[in-house]
């Protein structure tokens, strides 16, 4: 009897892991980075203790999640830039689906400037990394890329505290409101941790949201960006 072997590559467990609106909760009050204790993303998704364990042990056990123990308690955050970017691209793949419930636009501060993950996205996100890519201060090579030795040198210019020796530098993460990629990955989360050391943007009163302040626009201003709000 002739058989036939199975190809299977996994990302079933993952879908099957995000593919509950509890979890999906859950998952979404990570997306800026930040690690939650289990008490506060029960919360979140408004279940109790008890159920949000289990919840929250599937999404670790598909690498969704990871967790570690303080005391008492055990934090949770998204695993890594690459789960960060599938959850922008499922909330992107969800906004164009014609089956998809319509949703109420996000706030002009959210798509003008956010956090993903450790990085920058919105529009700033995107003027960022389209100013960086045409400088020539970072290639692109298919989806990922690398910190040229230009970039670099603006590194050590601006004191990026970034460590050429992590690889891939960049990868392209596509930006759910501006339908552009921005860039992910080690060299971008390092520039936004100076971005928010010299208060070039700050937390704005909307999770996730950012605000560009007089520092950020001229930082923008050497990049020869004119930041349109």
């Amino acid at each position: 009897m002739e058989t036939h072997q199975s190809i299977q590559t996994g990302f079933s467990r993952i879908a099957e892991a995000l593919g509950d609106p509890i979890r999906e909760a859950m998952v979404s009050a990570l997306a800026d980075g930040k690690a939650l204790p289990a008490g506060e993303l029960a919360a979140v998704a408004g279940i109790s203790p008890q159920s949000a364990s289990a919840h929250l042990q599937k999404l670790v056990d598909a690498r969704v999640l990871s967790v570690w123990a303080q005391g008492r308690f055990r934090y949770y955050r998204i695993r890594d830039d690459d789960v960060a970017a599938l959850i922008e691209n499922l909330v992107d793949l969800a906004a164009k689906s014609h089956g998809a419930r319509k949703r109420a636009m996000p706030a002009d501060q959210l798509r003008q400037s956010r956090t993903c993950y450790h990085h920058l996205a919105g529009q700033l996100g995107v003027l960022l990394s389209n100013a960086l890519i045409r400088r020539r201060l970072v290639a692109i090579d298919g989806r990922g890329g690398h910190v040229t030795e230009q970039g670099l040198a603006w590194c050590r210019a601006e004191a990026i505290d970034f460590d050429p020796a992590r690889q891939p530098h960049v990868r392209l993460c596509n930006d759910w409101t501006e339908r552009l990629p921005h860039l992910a990955g080690p060299f971008a989360n390092a520039v936004l941790v100076r971005l928010l050391e010299t208060r070039c943007v700050a937390p704005h009163r909307i999770p996730r949201a950012l605000r560009i302040t007089d520092r950020g626009r001229a930082f923008f201003d050497r990049l020869g960006v004119q930041v349109p709000f």
